[in-house]
């Protein structure tokens, strides 16, 4: 039973002040809009539609419908909106202190949740610092264990079909999620070869934006010094690390990320398929059709079709 004048459980595009509170929405559309500094809780940044640009003090990272942005407690941020047609965002932002809450219980023993069931909880609750968890600041592609939930929730948030009680169960189900993607995260960050960990997890914190750079910046001139440089490594040193860490080179990556965005645009808008592929990065129609062909096994032409139908 909801009591009538208790304080919800999540707010909707509540004011400022109350971030961090509570667990909250932020659902807005807009063509143009600017947001400067803002110091907040722990948050996720999805974009509907269209494509938005988040600004820290070491990055700017373009959000689109492809994926997901985590930005720490804490940390402030910039966010610009600007474009032709209006963007949609939907932005979760947490109650401090209760994605430690989810990650402690995850990871502990049960006798020791039983001797100490708050250990740790009212302080990183009280804002002040103290025992809050830290993730890798980075772009997520979609995926299974955060993605569904924000997916459903902005569905039921639109519909005006979520309840308050649902809405909670949905914050923990995404902050289990996040456990995931952290362990996952570390996981990578120990494929880098040295000695000390302490060394893995900055070294991987530089690859990250160098990652995020050529996710954000795909359609324009990337090249790989330019990359290495917005990751504070050399070249060379950034290009091993990326292929021993995620598998293939940052050239590959690149080339795959663009091919993904033409097959994205392709499905989503009219433009025409030259238009794409000017967009994405490509100089070259011939290279760009073969290239997409080796990949998805047909031609831009016929994956329109087929996926229009």
């Amino acid at each position: 039973m909801e009591l009538k004048h208790a304080k919800p459980r999540v707010m909707l595009n509540p004011p400022p002040a109350e971030m961090g509170g509570t667990n909250a929405i932020v659902w807005g559309r807009a063509k143009q809009y600017y947001v400067a500094e803002f110091l907040g809780p722990l948050s996720i940044k999805t974009v509907v539609r269209g494509s938005a640009m988040w600004q820290t003090r070491e990055a700017e990272r373009l959000v689109d419908s492809g994926g997901y942005l985590v930005l720490n407690a804490g940390r402030a941020y910039s966010l610009t909106v600007d474009a032709q047609e209006t963007v949609e965002t939907f932005c979760l932002f947490f109650r401090n202190g209760s994605v430690e809450d989810v990650l402690r219980v995850e990871s502990s023993d049960p006798a020791q949740l039983l001797d100490a069931p708050f250990a740790g909880v009212q302080a990183s609750s009280s804002g002040n610092g103290e025992a809050r968890v830290e993730f890798f600041e980075a772009l997520h592609r979609h995926d299974r264990v955060v993605s569904p939930h924000v997916r459903t929730m902005y569905a039921r948030v639109k519909e005006g079909k979520a309840t308050q009680a649902w809405l909670e169960d949905q914050f923990f189900a995404v902050a289990k999620g996040l456990q995931s993607v952290r362990v996952n995260s570390h996981r990578q960050a120990r494929r880098i070869p040295a000695k000390k960990l302490s060394t893995k997890i900055e070294l991987y914190r530089r690859l990250l934006l160098g990652r995020d750079y050529l996710d954000s910046f795909s359609g324009g001139e990337t090249r790989l010094d330019r990359v290495a440089s917005e990751a504070c490594l050399s070249p060379y040193h950034f290009h091993r690390l990326f292929r021993e860490v995620f598998g293939e080179t940052p050239n590959k990556y690149l080339q795959r990320r663009r091919l993904a965005n033409a097959r994205q645009l392709l499905r989503s808008t009219d433009r025409t398929i030259t238009e794409i592929c000017l967009e994405i990065g490509f100089d070259s129609m011939t290279s760009f059709s073969a290239l997409f062909r080796r990949i998805y096994g047909c031609s831009p032409r016929q994956c329109r079709s087929s996926l229009q139908k």
